[in-house]
């Protein structure tokens, strides 16, 4: 097929992106890189294998090609087309995220409009999708990095693609595969893209090494900051399986080294470990562990709650309805590279999950949970944090 690109005259950069299966063709997108310059560079580093992506399978660090065999795994007609799970399913990603880069002025405003695909906000990774009308409903949610400027009727047809539907198992599900094949990046602008932007964070090697003492094996690693650790072990060098490792953490991971003596049974063993680093991009102000803080949720009927020394339970008061106090009997804490998350159960079976315990600075800073007090709801607000 011939492809007829657009005038190149104005700076920009371009990507075609071809597909096979199905549907068979090629599309253009424009790359808005100086609007969202770290979607961009993470589209074209994982397009080219400049930015090392995780190898769910094997645990490797890969530096090929992501995109290349992908499928579109979600089309609905009228809407969008979604690509970029290795999994095929929608279920994975490049084994990092980074955050929402909105920008105004890039609107879901026609069909064409190529943006990232989330599982909520700055869990932006290696899915996007394309869309096939105006989608205003969208817009502040989603990243918008490009749009497609030639091959627009290979995006219609892979957007009519027969499909599972709504009620199928898989949803959505194109009955045939579209596969991408390639992605060749050009433009005026292409050569002189820096990729390394600092919004973005990087995977590499956690430095493991395996340590004996007598019937005892550990797994020694670099135990950085701002950091999520990924560990494979495999008894051949083929078959890989990821186990529990140290998950991310905003202070340098507690504790020693991994103990893997469950696992060496058998004549060998090769252990693979790696980190996405965040130091670049991380949310600061996140804490490691909010045991011992008083949290405060204004939004929440009044709530205060008062977490012990181990973060695992505390005391609550609130002052909505007629007020009350009592125990935390539940608490648990996850901190994340751009938010935290925290789990609450008090002893009158009230039960707040914060999805996104967003710190502006060590005081607190925005929430979004959900609690079932006065019937399961979403509410949301500022909070503050002590001490």
């Amino acid at each position: 097929m011939a492809l007829a690109h657009p005038a190149e005259s104005r700076a920009q950069i371009y990507a075609d992106v071809t597909v096979a299966g199905a549907v068979a063709g090629t599309f253009t997108i424009s790359l808005e890189y100086e609007k969202t310059p770290a979607a961009v560079a993470n589209f074209i580093g994982l397009a080219t294998g400049r930015r090392g992506w995780l190898d769910r399978l094997s645990g490797a660090i890969r530096s090929d090609g992501f995109y290349d065999g992908v499928t579109f795994h979600r089309v609905i007609a009228g809407f969008m087309s979604q690509t970029g799970s290795r999994a095929g399913d929608g279920s994975d990603g490049p084994g990092y995220t980074f955050r929402n880069e909105i920008d105004a002025t890039l609107a879901h405003d026609s069909a064409y409009v190529v943006a990232m695909a989330n599982g909520g906000k700055d869990t932006n990774g290696s899915q996007f999708y394309i869309t096939v009308a105006a989608q205003p409903g969208l817009d502040g949610r989603y990243t918008v990095f490009g749009r497609v400027v030639a091959g627009t009727e290979v995006c219609d047809a892979i957007n009519a693609t027969p499909t599972t539907g709504s009620l199928g198992l898989p949803v959505d599900r194109p009955l045939a595969a579209i596969t991408i094949t390639g992605v060749t990046l050009h433009g005026p602008s292409y050569a002189g893209f820096d990729l390394s932007q600092p919004a973005l964070p990087m995977l590499v090697s956690a430095a493991p090494v395996l340590k004996k003492a007598g019937t005892s094996y550990a797994l020694g690693y670099d135990h950085r900051p701002f950091s999520d650790y990924f560990a494979f072990h495999s008894g051949d060098a083929a078959l890989w399986t990821k186990f529990p490792s140290a998950a991310y953490s905003s202070a340098a991971p507690a504790g020693g080294d991994l103990d893997v003596t469950s696992l060496a049974t058998g004549s060998q063993h090769f252990f693979r470990m790696g980190r996405g680093d965040y130091s670049t991009c991380a949310n600061q102000f996140v804490p490691a562990s909010v045991a011992g803080k008083t949290l405060s949720f204004p939004a929440i009927f009044g709530t205060t709650m008062t977490l012990n020394s181990a973060g695992t339970g505390g005391s609550y008061t609130y002052t909505g309805f007629s007020g009350g106090s009592g125990a935390v009997i539940e608490a648990a804490f996850v901190a994340k590279p751009y938010s935290g998350y925290l789990y609450v159960d008090w002893d009158i079976g009230v039960e707040i999950s914060v999805d996104r315990l967003e710190y502006t600075s060590p005081a607190g800073g925005t929430f979004v949970a959900r609690t079932n007090i006065s019937g399961y709801r979403n509410v949301s607000g500022t909070f503050t944090s002590t001490p």
